[in-house]
């Protein structure tokens, strides 16, 4: 089995080193004090190709935060990975035929940049919304990493569509920082806070916007580089993020474990042995989902209860009520009443 997320492994493009560098320097940190508590003091690679390690560049940013003193470093970054930033990705990006279809190859590759998050889309009401789950807990470095990757899909999305005013709405899984005006400032609108995951929401209308640049051969060349790159770095999907892609595609239908271990091509012994290596059991994963699920259902539509109930397996409300609220510490109706009165 392979490791869901190896800290000291090479994945980080050594682009987005210099980036954040860039933006702590221009905030007053040194950028050989910076190298030399991250560990990279031997100097990075001159080759655009090369990568660093998740630790190496989690302590880099830990550094660049507390020497520079910007506490909203991670948007300023965000607005500084461009397309090229991304490499061999971002060339895709930029020869895609529409904006959907530079998402849609971004969602295949996005691991060759090794991120910390597991991403997924999904239609919500007239939008395509692109949601990142932390990997691992972080603490502060999760916001950091979280508003560089928000920030950074804007700031493509602007460019690509050659427009500055995009109606994107964004949302975090924190609290609102006490820079929080900073946000709008970023995004032209105040995002939602203390949310599921975070996302992004982008109008299915802007899908179809055709691309400037638009070169299949490109995109297909990029491709197999793509594909080369994930078989070179190990980054195929983790076991765990491929359960919950297993459930997530079939609410309201969840599979036993049994059932669940064969459409994944294992066994269920195995698949329990191998999720309880992570620390984790197929039961928990269940009620994750459920539970992402639920928060989406009460805040994002108005269905009532007994079909939210029922659209998460529950055959009695009941018994959703009672799961809702060991999960949240609230019954379902108060949750919907307290994310009205926030919004």
């Amino acid at each position: 089995m392979k490791t869901p997320f190896i800290l000291t492994a090479e994945r980080i493009p050594v682009t987005y080193v210099e980036a954040l560098l860039a933006v702590a320097e221009e905030h007053g940190a040194a950028r050989q004090a910076l190298l030399d508590a991250s560990g990279l003091h031997r100097g990075l690679p001159d080759d655009p190709e090369r990568r660093v390690s998740f630790l190496a560049f989690h302590q880099l940013a830990q550094e660049a935060l507390a020497r520079s003193g910007e506490p909203a470093l991670g948007l300023l970054l965000g607005q500084r990975l461009n397309v090229s930033t991304h490499g061999i990705l971002g060339y895709a990006v930029l020869a895609s035929a529409s904006l959907g279809d530079a998402l849609q190859f971004a969602m295949k590759y996005y691991r060759v940049l090794g991120l910390m998050f597991e991403l997924e889309l999904q239609a919500h009401d007239g939008h395509l919304e692109l949601r990142a789950l932390d990997a691992f807990p972080t603490g502060l470095h999760s916001r950091f990493a979280a508003e560089g990757l928000l920030v950074s899909f804007l700031t493509i999305a602007r460019f690509l569509l050659g427009e500055d005013d995009l109606a994107l709405e964004a949302g975090f899984a924190y609290p609102a920082p006490e820079y929080a005006d900073r946000y709008r400032a970023v995004f032209g609108q105040a995002p939602a806070f203390d949310q599921a995951c975070h996302w992004l929401r982008i109008p299915l209308a802007y899908l179809e916007r055709p691309m400037a640049l638009a070169n299949p051969a490109t995109v297909q060349m990029c491709e197999r580089q793509c594909e080369a790159l994930l078989a070179r770095l190990d980054v195929g999907d983790p076991l765990l993020t491929r359960v919950r892609r297993l459930l997530l595609a079939r609410p309201g239908d969840f599979p036993d474990l049994d059932t669940a271990a064969a459409a994944l091509h294992t066994s269920g012994r195995s698949l329990r042995r191998h999720l309880a290596e992570l620390g984790t059991t197929y039961q928990q994963v269940l009620d994750d989902v459920r539970r992402r699920l639920a928060l989406d259902y009460l805040t994002g539509t108005q269905l009532p209860l007994h079909e939210i109930a029922a659209l998460l397996g529950f055959s009695d409300p009941s018994n959703f009520r009672r799961a809702f609220k060991k999960w949240t510490g609230q019954v379902p109706q108060a949750y919907r009443r307290g994310a009205a009165g926030r919004g």
